[in-house]
């Protein structure tokens, strides 16, 4: 009796349908506002894309984060109008250490909506957009900044980071100044790594607009006890200067707390 071999399977097989199904190495994320133990719901746009965009399938694992960086693993459900929930038992505390604040201006178009994903992708804790006297752009309303919450929330998903980046309204520079440093092409500004040595959990650090602060912001910055720190020896791009700058003081935080722990 002939015993079927290789590729007599594949013609015997041929034609019929198979469903493959992909099972991610690593449980898709979810976003919810606040998380806790039990039955946690989903917001309409987020079982919306976990069960038409993602596919999903009931039972199967997800991780959930909220704003404030807890994480938990659960099991989707879904309800017949279209609903979701998933079914939490253990919640995860928040564990990052260090906050960066990016008080910056704004950039034009799709330059801000870039900076604001790749703030959120380096684990940048709040963005505030500033108002210059020499701003180009002075976004106003609520569209603006729901249409960069968004995709704080999104990046957040994509880069695995804990917590989602906040995003505040537009702030006149003064009435955002208390302590750190603010971003200077000045001769006496402290180049940016020589900075990253001083022991702190938190930082607000300001990024102006590419007219450059004028020298009444100078003035007020010496005031208000801010340092003034030099990233390059060029002039860069708003967007530029706050992704590399976050970039730079994130990689040198993140290193010095791993060296402690």
């Amino acid at each position: 009796m002939a015993v079927a071999g290789p590729l007599s399977r594949k013609r015997r097989n041929a034609g019929r349908a198979y469903k493959i199904r992909y099972t991610p190495p690593v449980p898709r994320r979810l976003h919810v506002s606040h998380l806790h133990a039990g039955i946690v719901k989903l917001p309409a746009g987020q079982a919306h894309h976990a069960r038409d965009v993602l596919r999903i399938e009931a039972g199967q694992s997800v991780e959930l984060f909220d704003d404030a960086g807890q994480s938990a693993i659960g099991q989707l459900m879904f309800d017949g109008n279209g609903g979701a929930s998933v079914a939490v038992q253990e919640v995860v505390a928040a564990t990052e250490s260090f906050a960066l604040t990016i008080a910056a201006a704004v950039p034009k178009g799709e330059r801000a909506d870039w900076m604001i994903e790749k703030l959120s992708e380096l684990g940048v804790s709040c963005f505030i957009p500033l108002s210059t006297e020499r701003s180009v752009v002075l976004p106003t309303g609520t569209n603006k900044r729901q249409r960069w919450e968004r995709l704080a929330v999104e990046s957040a998903k994509q880069s695995r980071r804990a917590g989602v980046m906040r995003v505040e309204e537009l702030t006149p520079v003064t009435a955002a100044m208390n302590s750190g440093w603010y971003l200077s092409t000045e001769p006496g500004a402290i180049p940016i790594d020589e900075m990253l040595g001083t022991q702190r959990t938190e930082l607000r650090l300001f990024i102006g607009p590419e007219g450059g602060w004028t020298d009444a912001e100078r003035a007020a910055f010496a005031a208000a006890g801010l340092t003034a720190v030099a990233l390059t020896h060029t002039i860069l791009r708003i967007e530029t200067a706050a992704v590399a700058a976050a970039a730079v003081v994130m990689c040198g935080i993140g290193r010095r707390q791993r060296a402690m722990k």
